[in-house]
């Protein structure tokens, strides 16, 4: 009777204590992968804020616009206030996803970004924005991703343009470093004649 008890009172007490380690268990896992996603979006803004700025501003702002479908006067305003490159691409997607997921708080473009200037400005992360606001962060990577490379696409462009259509001049201003003259190399002086051809020469 003894064991019976027992086994009644520690059977509904066992179910739950598994449940709730189950539980902590996903909760973690979750949390794991929100801050491993919003490290490698935060990477992605670095990166692209670090890029060489070998394209004019109005291209990469052109470049952007049509990356994200808005006025280039939108990414032109962004940047004047001084956000980054991978800055102003993050909050676009991120209000883009927004007027998808809360159509009738944020209708427009422009609601959107306000709110995210407003969370930004309070100093929350990216991470925690986009939990409170209910979107994943992985779309808001792919879509950083191909900004960057529509920016790079931009940028080398322009190199190329500048070089006078030299992949080569290209390529070494990229890196920094002068472009190779092949013409102004010396040529090798001629290989003097052997003796016996020389003497004959001369007799």
């Amino acid at each position: 009777m003894g064991k019976n008890l027992r086994l009644m009172v520690w059977g509904p007490i066992g179910a739950l204590l598994i449940g709730m380690a189950l539980y902590g268990s996903a909760a973690a896992q979750t949390q794991t992968a929100a801050t491993t996603d919003e490290n490698q979006l935060e990477a992605r803004e670095k990166e692209m804020d670090e890029a060489a700025p070998a394209a004019p501003k109005e291209s990469k702002v052109d470049a952007l616009a049509k990356q994200f479908n808005v006025p280039a006067s939108t990414v032109d305003g962004m940047r004047d206030k001084g956000q980054g490159w991978g800055e102003i691409s993050i909050e676009l997607s991120m209000a883009q996803h927004l007027v998808k997921t809360d159509p009738k708080t944020y209708p427009t473009l422009n609601d959107a970004l306000t709110k995210l200037d407003s969370m930004r400005a309070d100093g929350r992360g990216w991470g925690n924005i986009s939990k409170e606001l209910g979107f994943k962060l992985g779309p808001v990577i792919s879509d950083v991703k191909r900004a960057h490379q529509a920016t790079l696409r931009v940028a080398n462009r322009s190199t190329t343009e500048r070089t006078g259509g030299s992949e080569e001049g290209a390529r070494a201003e990229r890196h920094g470093r002068p472009e190779r003259l092949e013409h102004l190399r010396p040529e090798r002086p001629e290989r003097a004649e052997r003796g016996g051809e020389s003497f004959k020469s001369l007799r």
